[in-house]
């Protein structure tokens, strides 16, 4: 049996989540031995990105190991199982805590507790209850649970995989979007750079988005009506659309007064394509929100001076080259989102679910 066929069928029997990390790497580069295209399958099934599957391949095919970590001495604490649950059951409440917070709890709590300093209650969240600290998502509290599971249930029927999809969403720039928020200076002294506080010209944006990136755009000096809207639709989006259940086949957008009108449906449905909109306040269902900022980077790092100057030609060059350089992300941003190469994943709507279901 060859190494990807077995890797398959041990897939078949076992959880993806009671895999090792060290049993995972193996599987991913074993199921790796294929072409790039496949390599998206991959990260569907195992779970990791598809950046982190091609290195250790390449690690493998250079020096011939998997495993590039070296073992580490075991990292968690001896506190007893009840305050390994309390703390757990603290962070599921509270997860923007401060550790003096936590430590002021703990001790309260379970005051004969002895080792509660700040370096073992960051080994506990670490590696005992296998915790991060990481930019803070936010979610709405306007989203309701319901609208979620409708939509979950409007798409599921339709989807097969990621191109079918494209994503619909307007945003806005203007000069501070391209400054810089970071700067060297010498140590305990700030870092000052003179820059020009005017914000200059703004524009609004009306972009689409699929797996590969942005595949159509439209600015205007001011904000977008339903007229300026539908005109640009027209222009821009009908023209990629197929028939369902082709690529580019399910349009997406959120139900923006300027996006809900009959004309708008009966254009998407003459191409033979559908038109699905997202559950009110649900922007992590939505890829072209990480687009945007995929876009805010590059204009930071390669147009910061020049587009608060011209906007405008910036902008149709930072829209190819950041589809050009992020195309991997953008598939990404698909999967992080919710969407796989051949269905959805329902831990991400149920995770979207259960968030809201805790701020009712």
């Amino acid at each position: 049996m060859s190494g990807r066929c077995f890797a398959l069928s041990l897939l078949h029997f076992s959880p993806i989540n009671s895999l090792s990390y060290d049993l995972l790497r193996r599987l991913s580069v074993a199921c790796s031995r294929s072409p790039s295209r496949l390599q998206y399958h991959v990260s569907d099934l195992l779970g990791p990105k598809l950046r982190s599957i091609r290195c250790w391949y390449a690690l493998f095919l250079s020096d011939g190991i998997v495993n590039d970590k070296p073992e580490q001495k075991e990292k968690r604490t001896k506190w007893p199982p009840e305050v390994r649950q309390f703390v757990q059951a603290y962070v599921d409440d509270h997860p923007t805590f401060y550790i003096e917070e936590l430590r002021d709890s703990i001790s309260i709590q379970f005051p004969l507790l002895r080792t509660i300093s700040t370096s073992t209650i960051c080994r506990a969240l670490n590696f005992d209850l296998n915790l991060s600290r990481k930019v803070l998502s936010k979610a709405a509290r306007e989203a309701v649970p319901a609208e979620i599971r409708i939509y979950e249930k409007k798409l599921l029927p339709l989807y097969s995989y990621a191109e079918q999809l494209i994503f619909l969403d307007e945003t806005s720039k203007d000069g501070r979007h391209a400054y810089r928020r970071y700067a060297w200076s010498p140590r305990n002294t700030k870092a000052i750079v003179r820059l020009p506080f005017r914000r200059g010209k703004r524009l609004s944006i009306l972009a689409a988005l699929d797996v590969s990136g942005f595949i159509a755009w439209e600015w205007t000096e001011e904000t977008f009506t339903k007229g300026k809207f539908h005109e640009a639709f027209l222009k821009h989006v009908i023209p990629l659309l197929n028939p369902w259940p082709l690529p580019r086949s399910i349009v997406v957008m959120d139900n923006a007064k300027i996006h809900v009108y009959p004309e708008l449906q009966a254009a998407v449905h003459a191409c033979g394509a559908r038109l699905i909109f997202l559950p009110p306040y649900c922007s992590q269902l939505n890829p072209i929100e990480q687009g945007f900022g995929f876009l805010k980077r590059w204009i930071q790092r390669h147009a910061n001076l020049v587009f608060p100057l011209y906007p405008e030609l910036v902008l149709d060059v930072a829209m190819n080259k950041c589809t050009q350089r992020e195309r991997e992300s953008f598939f990404g941003s698909f999967q992080h989102c919710g969407y796989n190469s051949f269905s959805l994943r329902d831990e991400v709507f149920e995770g979207l679910i259960d968030s809201c279901k805790k701020h009712e």
